[in-house]
């Protein structure tokens, strides 16, 4: 009984998660959340990017993500570059990059576009 509870807890908390809207032809569509995008702030600005050896790709679908420096709490961290397997042929890669901001140094993830 105890599990039947949770599991219904659960699937309300994710409905409330989500939005539906019913059209006028009384189609509904369910409209999923907008992910909410939190920055840690650091006051030291990044040293400057490393430079890498680039080996040739495994295969025409995969693209080189660009090492970048992580912020660890106490320190930067170099996180070193990678192949990755292009999703489709159209995309593009934009690499991530830290951005000044007045509170601070934030980084923002690379992703396909």
């Amino acid at each position: 009984m105890k599990a039947d509870r949770s599991m219904i807890l659960i699937a309300a908390l994710g409905l409330l998660s989500t939005a539906c809207v019913v059209t006028p032809r009384g189609r509904v569509a369910v409209i999923a959340p907008v992910p909410v995008v939190r920055y840690t702030y650091v006051e030291r600005e990044p040293p400057p990017v490393r430079y890498e050896r680039v080996s040739e790709p495994p295969s025409r679908d995969h693209y080189w993500v660009a090492g970048h420096w992580s912020w660890e709490g106490r320190g930067y961290v170099w996180v070193p570059g990678y192949y990755h397997v292009r999703p489709r042929p159209s995309v593009v890669w934009e690499d991530g990059h830290w951005e000044r901001h007045e509170r601070g140094w934030y980084w923002i993830e690379g992703h396909w576009r």
